[in-house]
């Protein structure tokens, strides 16, 4: 498996799921990145890594990347490489470019920049002998950039079951308030996740809810200037990049995502698994989930994800509805079992 770099991002908490999924199965799996926590914790449970430095732009560490690939590919016969997102499918191919046996490169899409996909099929149509996209949105997109329908299947972000500890152990731990609305987001502090546009709705929630707000990323400083600037510093809480999701989602009354796009972000699912409420713009393949489950809300408009969220807050009886329908649906389409069968029929 080859991915960029495995932090707190959804596509590295898939990837860790699935090579520890493929391991336990009896698989021999090498997982390619340019490191960080995941990697270090697969490395300490035994499962073999190798550092590449994709994170790093341009053309040099690209190759530097392809070519370890390509050492270790002739070291030990390899069945199939599995690559997410663009940047570490060219390195895949090109570290497998004339390798004896030559094994199949599969890469996952896990949701692009509008102006980025005629590119990236450019690419993949060179680079990848199949395309998973994340969602039928992101296949939709794939689609209309060219890429023949014959290259693309869909296997849907999934995410296994969460050990939740109990809500007040949760909020003691951190330090919240024992009856205080709590939401979260959770997210990369980058321009995509539109923190900016949360922030400017949370001014118009109603009551006292804190906002937590998990995560790291380019704008955090920006955001926070945000925060001093509207006096929302007692009612928002940045918590930086996190390996605690579990716990934060107990403490959690809703989990909010104000995204302008999206694949099929593993947030969501963690949530729906874990029976916390969420409010979320109807982007990407957020979409296609049933508003019974989540309450779906226009994008770039902070009145509407304010309204979302006082919804969510304020209606015990609807939020308990919404609550049921997101552990059933979850249940029966996005567990990471139901994602290890459709990768492992792929690979056959």
């Amino acid at each position: 498996m080859v991915v960029a770099e495995l932090g707190s991002g959804g596509a590295e908490t898939m990837v860790d799921d699935l090579a520890r999924r493929l391991a336990a199965d009896g698989d021999e799996v090498t997982v390619v990145s340019n490191g960080g926590w995941r990697a270090d914790q697969l490395a300490q449970d035994g499962l073999a890594t190798l550092e590449v430095p994709l994170r790093a732009p341009g053309m040099r560490s690209l190759l530097r990347s392809a070519l370890t690939i390509r050492r270790a590919v002739r070291r030990r016969p390899v069945d199939v490489v599995h690559a997410h997102n663009v940047r570490a499918t060219v390195a895949a191919r090109l570290g497998t470019f004339r390798v004896r046996g030559r094994p199949p490169v599969v890469c996952t899409v896990h949701g692009l920049a509008e102006a980025d996909y005629v590119m990236a099929v450019r690419l993949l149509r060179r680079c990848a002998d199949v395309v998973v996209a994340v969602s039928s949105d992101v296949e939709d997109r794939l689609l209309a950039a060219g890429l023949a329908g014959a290259r693309v299947v869909v296997v849907e972000s999934a995410t296994r079951t969460l050990d939740l500890p109990d809500r007040t152990t949760a909020r003691r731990e951190l330090g919240l308030d024992h009856d205080r609305p709590t939401v979260l987001c959770l997210a990369r502090l980058a321009a995509p996740k539109r923190h900016d546009l949360l922030l400017e709705a949370w001014a118009q929630v109603s009551g006292d809810a804190l906002l937590l707000v998990a995560g790291d990323g380019p704008d955090r400083a920006g955001l926070e200037r945000q925060v001093a600037a509207a006096g929302l510093g007692d009612r928002v809480r940045f918590l930086g990049d996190r390996r605690d999701v579990p716990r934060l989602l107990a403490a959690s009354d809703a989990l909010v995502l104000a995204s302008d796009r999206e694949g099929l972000p593993v947030s969501v699912l963690e949530a729906m698994s874990a029976g916390v409420p969420v409010v979320a713009t109807a982007v990407g393949g957020l979409r296609t989930l049933d508003p019974d489950a989540v309450e779906l809300v226009s994008p770039g408009s902070a009145s509407d994800l304010a309204l979302g969220v006082n919804r969510v807050l304020t209606d015990p009886a609807r939020t308990e509805r919404m609550r049921a329908r997101a552990r059933d649906l979850w249940a029966s389409r996005y567990t990471s079992e139901a994602m290890l069968a459709s990768y492992r029929g792929l690979y056959s």
